[in-house]
């Protein structure tokens, strides 16, 4: 195996091997190395004693003790760095997170078994270590644990969340020891921090396998997601759905973009449905107003999962506002991007691309008309024309010099002079706005 390794990460290694110790790549890098992707994090593992690797190390690189009680020196190699970690072996784990004691060994392979999954716990210093057959299960896209999984979740509940981030992200399968005790200890995520939770689901709603995972494990989504358990029991029977509301919603995610905020606000798009549930006489479903049912719950789920405000208010505009009208007009996408401003508009954009995705194929024609909307979006905004007030060609001085006594009159005139220019009534020019209000504008229009 020939792997592109930097040479900064090369020398760390070579540096510990000249001293007399052993030095090999581990975890997450080699996984990738093997699957022929470019690493984002170096690990190295070690013979050497922390304050033997420092020693070493100090003499050529900058080094942090990062997690020294863990065995962890951070080394810093000019735009690069490693954490390197010695061997060990962990105690118990008795909160269910992280070892209350760590014994360091010289043995490479009891280092190896204390790891979470098998193509997790393979090391390589020029030759592959691999006692736990992580690189046939990295060939056949399994995602297994390293000895009894139980045991393996009782140390540490966030494993079950990162087993289903790798199968998502990989688009790996459970092997079923491994599923059977995700179900069975999914409880323990109760005692992990949200923030790390968080992490791991933003991480994994963006995967390739997603929805599947998803789906596979609710049970386990359900622990720290409650809110969307009414939608697996929710039928969407009118004529632009053939799924329930959770299949729907899983359909849509598949269908937007995988980054954080699209992926999460589809996940939560429809969650108001369940309660604004209604069937009428013919026995079709409505699920009027969901919209803004849905904001309160989105409020919950992202408080409790400590997203950041400017995120989470991000997400909630997308739920509140993702049934708002969109049409291939353009005096109507100049108001919604005055309403919405960008980044919500094309967030609900792709929302609305996933949520038609997600519904009876003989609406899939919508598609053709939102990426119109789109590209005349993307035109209004790269010409400069004017769809929010600091884009309006006068401002409140204007305004002053022409006549206009200050207060809260002049924000009524701008939005009125905004409205004009949004709806083709006067142009976006400073002479053509003061003589329109001079002679349009009227004193009812303040009421």
């Amino acid at each position: 195996m020939d792997f592109l390794i930097p040479e900064e990460i090369k020398k760390i290694c070579t540096s510990l091997q000249s001293a007399g110790f052993e030095a090999c790549l581990v975890g997450g890098c080699l996984r990738d190395l093997l699957l022929q992707k470019e690493p984002h994090d170096w690990d190295i593992t070690t013979s050497a004693l922390p304050k033997q690797t420092e020693e070493v190390l100090s003499k050529e690189f900058y080094c942090r003790e990062t997690g020294i009680q863990h065995g962890t020196i951070t080394v810093f190699a000019d735009n690069i760095s490693a954490e390197v970690t010695t061997y060990r072996i962990d105690g118990n784990y008795s909160d269910h997170r992280r070892p209350d004691t760590v014994l360091f060994t010289r043995n490479l392979t009891e280092d190896l078994k204390r790891r979470d999954f098998t193509i997790n716990a393979m090391a390589w210093d020029g030759t592959l270590t691999d006692p736990f057959g992580g690189q046939k299960d990295l060939s056949s896209k399994i995602i297994r644990c390293v000895g009894n999984p139980n045991d393996r979740f009782q140390e540490d509940g966030l494993r079950i969340l990162r087993a289903l981030r790798f199968a998502s992200t990989l688009d790996f399968f459970i092997e079923p020891k491994t599923a059977q005790s995700i179900h069975q200890n999914r409880w323990l995520l109760k005692s992990i921090a949200m923030e790390r939770i968080c992490s791991e689901l933003l991480r994994l709603i963006c995967g390739e396998g997603a929805a599947r995972i998803l789906d596979e494990y609710q049970d386990v989504f359900f622990v720290f997601l409650p809110e969307l358990l009414p939608e697996t029991k929710c039928p969407q029977n009118n004529p632009y759905h053939i799924y329930d509301v959770w299949h729907h919603t899983l359909k849509a995610l598949e269908n937007v973009p995988p980054t954080p905020d699209r992926r999460l606000a589809t996940l939560l798009h429809d969650i108001g449905k369940p309660s604004c549930h209604t069937t009428d006489k013919n026995g079709i479903d409505h699920f009027h107003g969901h919209g803004k049912a849905g904001v309160s719950l989105s409020q919950a789920i992202l408080h409790r999962l400590r997203c950041p405000k400017k995120f989470s208010d991000l997400i909630v505009s997308a739920v509140h506002y993702h049934d708002i009208l969109y049409t291939d007009d353009e005096h109507l996408i100049r108001r919604r991007l005055q309403k919405l401003g960008e980044p919500l508009f094309f967030l609900i954009l792709d929302l609305k691309r996933g949520d038609t995705a997600g519904q009876n194929p003989l609406y899939f024609s919508r598609l053709e008309e939102l990426n119109r909307i789109e590209t005349h979006a993307q035109k209004i905004i790269a010409e400069g024309n004017c769809f929010s007030l600091k884009q309006l060609a006068v401002n409140g001085n204007d305004l002053l010099n022409a006549g206009v006594s200050p207060g809260p009159q002049m924000g009524k005139i701008l939005r009125f002079l905004l409205e004009a220019v949004i709806s083709g009534q006067c142009a976006n020019t400073k002479s053509e706005l003061i003589q329109y209000y001079q002679t349009n504008f009227s004193e009812d229009d303040l009421l």
